[in-house]
């Protein structure tokens, strides 16, 4: 089993957050009207980056094992998620609602071809599976310095 590790420092900088991982700097932030100082993507934006990124991955990767063609993959993602939620009402999941993923290819493959394509990079997309069916969450450790 692989072991992957990353770290989220907040800055002094309003809402940012920068975050790193194998020594590589990311920041994230919220928009000027939510807070934040809008230098970088924020948390829910960039988990529908990563789902679409993974979701690229594993589909360039099945084509080549599977002999599917395409020219292009564009993957368009959206969420919606009911703000109430995080700020404490508890008749609103705290999460996205809903994700809705719209997959585009330019082929000469047939739509039922990508279709069937699509499934099995759904299934054997380890981001889209941590989503669909949830993973266990451990708090290892809380200390105050």
């Amino acid at each position: 089993m692989k072991h992957y590790e990353a770290t989220a420092r907040k800055t002094d900088q309003s809402l940012q957050v920068d975050v790193h991982s194998r020594g590589i700097h990311q920041t994230i932030d919220e928009p000027k009207n939510a807070g934040g100082t809008n230098t970088g993507m924020n948390p829910v934006e960039l988990e529908l980056s990563a789902l679409g990124a993974a979701l690229q991955e594993t589909a360039e990767r099945l084509a080549g094992q599977q002999g599917f063609k395409y020219d292009q993959l564009t993957i368009n993602l959206e969420g919606d998620l009911d703000a109430r939620g995080f700020m404490g009402d508890p008749d609103i999941r705290n999460g996205f609602q809903e994700i809705r993923v719209d997959y585009r290819f330019k082929t000469a493959e047939v739509a039922a071809d990508c279709k069937q394509f699509v499934q099995e990079v759904e299934k054997q997309c380890w981001l889209y599976n941590t989503l669909v069916n949830g993973t266990k969450v451990i708090v290892d450790d809380v200390v105050k310095n």
